[in-house]
């Protein structure tokens, strides 16, 4: 794990610019992660269910998605070095990354909703 953690941090640094893009492009474009998964795939879950867990689960699931999106630039360059240093293919690395980065997203998302709603 603290390969990929130096791995990210050798990037961020060496790429400045990418974090200050994504950073801008986040709180620009805030209504497109943020409310397109909330109000249209929200409510169209909770007319397909009654399950509050299921609708609170593709809201965040998307979220997350949406979210990830916004670092590829930077997710692919971080692929890129650990597919040299593991030997391994960069697509093979950066799908892992993103699923892991999809992952942890959608479940900080699920404690905050939880956390909310009680």
């Amino acid at each position: 794990m603290s390969h990929y953690y130096n791995s990210y941090l050798n990037v961020l640094k060496r790429e400045f610019m990418l974090v200050i893009i994504a950073a801008v492009l986040l709180v620009v474009t805030f209504f497109i992660w943020a409310g397109v998964p909330v109000f249209i795939i929200g409510s169209a879950v909770a007319s397909l269910t009654t399950s509050q867990f299921l609708v609170n689960l593709c809201i965040s699931l998307s979220v997350a998605i949406i979210f990830s999106l916004y670092f590829l630039p930077i997710n692919l360059k971080v692929a890129q070095d650990i597919a040299v240093t593991k030997k391994r293919s960069s697509y093979n690395s950066f799908i892992r990354i993103e699923i892991m980065w999809i992952l942890v997203i959608t479940a900080i998302l699920q404690i905050i909703s939880s956390l909310i709603l009680q």
